[in-house]
Formats: structure tokens, C-alpha cells, sequence
């Protein structure tokens, strides 16, 4: 997070209220960005209309450190997503605009046509690529976030009969209703009470209000929501819980554009872009080796 968005503050909910859906360049890191050099023919991939308008409209979620988060200007955003998603873009001869909304409004708005893409650390799920296409490039690993002195242990049993909070339309509600609360039923305890917010800054303040005892969230946020958070949080990793495949997502017939990303994204990783845009923010774990299109449906895994 770079002490440049508080997951937690009163004050930063008031100000994303007024950047929500503004429209920006999301500056990728000058460094990694030149030293890559557009290629004439991924850019003659593209669809014409890209070509023609030299613009990829991105929607994004912007409140998800380290995924993308918005700098102290309250209009840039940071993040391993801008850094690759603009890194992608030169290697493409194009530039990303990208715009935050919220994480529901996502898979809607490409499949309106209003965005051309979407990026926000999305899960690929078989029901999600019904919906939209999925440009297979990252890994997560989802973890249970909850107050320091609570009991809850590695043992997911120990989650039965609390509440949990999850930002409404994220693979992390599925996480508790299709797995976690089913398992307690199953082993004779009550099930979890599960409650849903509209951002993910809503869930945490949640959860240090004491309105629920745990929310489910991307492991790799964990320094980040431990060094914003008002009051001590711990995160526990259950080995129930299975990783999950991300991407970009694109409008189901648009083939062009997901081949286009696909091979600038092989070509980034082929040059060594992406390992330097994973290790810079440290998430070396959540590399995916082999990138593609729709891979859960067609069988593949990220453990």
C-alpha cells in the first residue's frame, strides 16, 4: 500500500467516493516500462478500432493493495496490475485508460462494451467464463483475515458458527458459502453467517468494529491491511482453501483482443518483464508459469 491508501480510514472512503469512476492513465513504472519495446506485429493484433484509437479502456477496482490502489493524488494507481497492464500496453503500441469502479460493475461493463478489459485480480471460474473471457496470467492464494485476539485457528472448523464479510460479486463469498459453511455442517456444527458489503474497505471496517469476526481476502494484501489496519489483524492461510487462476477478463466474442494480450503477455514473460514486476512487489508466489485463455474450464490448476 505504500502508506498511500488507508483500507480503513474514514477519511479515505469519503475521498474514493468522489474518484470512483474517474476516468485516468494508470502510470506503470517508468523503469520496467523502458525497457520494453512495442512490437509492430502484437500491435496489428489488436482490433481495429483499438489500433485506430490507440486506447484499451480498462476497468478496474481500485482498492486492492498490492493488486492496484490509488497514490496519495487520489488518481493515479499503483500497483503489480497497473505496472503490467501499461508494460502490456507499450509492448502493444497502445495506451491502458483505465477507470475504478466497483468490483460487481466489472464483468457487466465488459460485457456491455463499455470496457474493452478488466483487471482486478478476478478468479477465472467456470461460471464466471460463461460471462466473459478470461486472459489466464497470475495466481492467489485466498486467506482468513481477523483481530489478533480472536480464536480462530488453521483448524476451519474453529470459522463455524461465526459471521464473515465479504465484498459482494468476489469469488471470496463463494469461499464461504460453497466451501467453508458447508464443511461445518457437514462435521455437525453451525454454519457460518455470511455478510456482504459493497467494497472491500467496507468489509475490514467490519471487522475491526467487531460486526464480524473474520472476512476472506487475497493473502497477498496481508501487510498491507496489517500496517493500515487501527487494531492488530492476523491472517490464516487453511489449507482447505484451494489457490485460484486470475486475469484479464474480455467480452466473449471479442477473440482478437484476448489473443492480442495473451501473446503480449507471453512476450513480457519471455523478456523477463513480468518476474520484474512480480518481484518488485514481492509476490514471486503468485506467478502463473504458463499463461492462457479460459484455463479452468479446460482442466488446469494453480496448485
Amino acid at each position: 500500500m505504500k502508506k498511500v491508501i488507508s483500507a480503513v480510514s474514514i477519511s479515505f472512503l469519503a475521498v474514493a467516493v468522489l474518484v470512483l469512476g474517474r476516468p485516468t492513465i494508470a502510470l506503470a513504472d517508468d523503469a520496467i516500462t523502458a525497457s520494453v519495446k512495442t512490437d509492430p506485429a502484437l500491435h496489428a493484433m489488436l482490433p481495429k478500432s483499438i489500433q485506430d484509437s490507440g486506447i484499451i479502456k480498462l476497468a478496474t477496482d481500485a482498492h486492492y493493495p498490492p493488486c492496484e490502489s490509488f497514490a496519495e493524488d487520489n488518481v493515479t494507481m499503483v500497483g503489480w496490475e497497473p505496472d503490467l497492464w501499461n508494460a502490456l500496453a507499450k509492448k502493444l503500441g497502445v495506451q491502458v485508460k483505465a477507470e475504478s469502479i466497483n468490483f460487481d460493475g466489472l464483468i457487466p461493463g465488459v460485457q456491455s462494451g463499455r470496457y474493452d478489459t478488466a483487471m482486478e485480480c478476478i478468479s477465472d471460474t467456470v461460471e464466471r467464463e460463461k460471462q466473459v473471457t478470461f486472459v489466464d496470467l497470475s495466481i492467489s492464494i485466498n486467506g482468513i483475515f481477523t483481530r489478533e485476539d480472536s480464536p480462530i485457528t488453521k483448524d476451519p472448523l474453529s470459522l463455524c458458527g461465526l459471521k464473515s464479510g465479504e465484498q459482494k460479486g468476489t469469488t471470496f463469498v463463494q469461499s464461504v458459502t460453497e466451501l467453508l459453511s458447508p464443511l461445518c455442517v457437514k462435521n455437525g456444527k453451525p454454519p457460518i453467517t455470511t455478510n456482504e458489503f459493497a467494497s472491500a474497505d467496507a468489509t475490514i471496517l467490519a471487522l475491526l468494529s467487531g460486526r464480524v469476526d473474520f472476512l476472506v481476502n487475497d493473502a497477498s494484501a496481508a501487510a498491507y491491511i496489517k500496517k493500515q489496519s487501527s487494531k492488530p489483524v492476523k491472517l490464516i492461510v487453511l489449507d482447505v482453501m484451494p489457490k485460484q487462476i486470475d486475469g484479464f477478463i474480455v467480452k466473449k466474442d471479442n477473440t482478437e483482443l484476448a489473443d492480442a494480450l495473451l501473446a503480449g503477455t507471453k512476450a513480457l514473460m519471455d523478456e523477463g518483464v513480468y518476474d520484474r514486476i512480480f518481484d518488485k512487489w514481492d509476490i514471486a508466489a503468485l506467478k502463473l508459469k504458463t499463461p492462457g485463455i479460459n484455463l479452468v474450464s479446460k482442466g488446469a490448476t494453480a496448485n
